[in-house]
């Protein structure tokens, strides 16, 4: 084969590599979304809820397990209880594809259940909308034990592991600093009761040196402690 015959081929080889990633809609965005939270009981605006939004990737041998965060973003609602992300993007995924029901919302102010969105699935469907963007949603003020109120704040913490460290983005939970000092000063009332539920921030200071290796910032100085 001659030097002449070869490079046509080597462009060839390029652009089949190309084109599944641009055939498969590797390349993502997102609209803005504004939103609304108010108390269950009474109705009015609540100020001061954190707010996190995040976008999970998916990929691997079957497909559906996290392979890491596409975007993650933190807002905190205002006195009329709205709260707000930018548009973003264009964003290009090197691996997986995008979760069809992201991004996920996560909601936490102290005192009340913790509240978890996402889309709804079917195929196809549009990922750069999501569908609680201009809704009002309702949180409801927990009504238990604090050690009730810690086993349910259990499965917050845990999803904020998962997305913020464990699923392929070891410093992904610097994007959220205001929930982490708000469940870490939650945990602090925890401890005083003799209450140990195993917050995130716990967690990830167990790990130190891990973050520390993964380039990522100290726990303190995220949280500002």
């Amino acid at each position: 084969m001659t030097i002449g015959s070869t490079v046509p081929l080597m462009a060839l080889g390029v652009a089949l590599l190309w084109l599944p990633l641009s055939a498969h809609g590797f390349m993502y965005s997102a609209e803005a979304i504004e939103g609304w939270v108010v108390d269950a009981e009474t109705g009015k605006p609540m100020e001061g809820v954190i707010v996190v939004a995040h976008w999970q990737l998916k990929g691997g041998f079957e497909g559906g397990n996290p392979v890491g965060q596409l975007k993650i973003l933190e807002s905190v609602t205002e006195p009329n209880g709205r709260y707000s992300f930018a548009a973003w993007g264009p964003k290009f995924a090197l691996m997986g594809h995008l979760r069809s029901e992201s991004p996920e919302i996560l909601m936490f102010k102290k005192g009340y259940k913790f509240l978890g969105l996402s889309n709804n699935w079917y195929r196809d469907r549009d990922t750069s909308k999501s569908d609680w963007n201009g809704k009002s949603v309702k949180l409801e003020r927990f009504d238990g034990t604090p050690a009730e109120y810690a086993k349910h704040l259990g499965r917050l913490n845990s999803d904020l592991w998962y997305f913020g460290y464990a699923d392929g983005e070891p410093c992904g939970w610097e994007s959220f600093p205001k929930m982490l000092a708000a469940l870490d000063a939650q945990d602090a009332e925890f401890r005083q009761q003799g209450i140990n539920y195993g917050s995130i921030v716990s967690r990830l200071q167990s790990n130190a040196s891990r973050l520390k290796s993964a380039g990522c910032r100290s726990v303190n100085e995220v949280i500002k402690r």
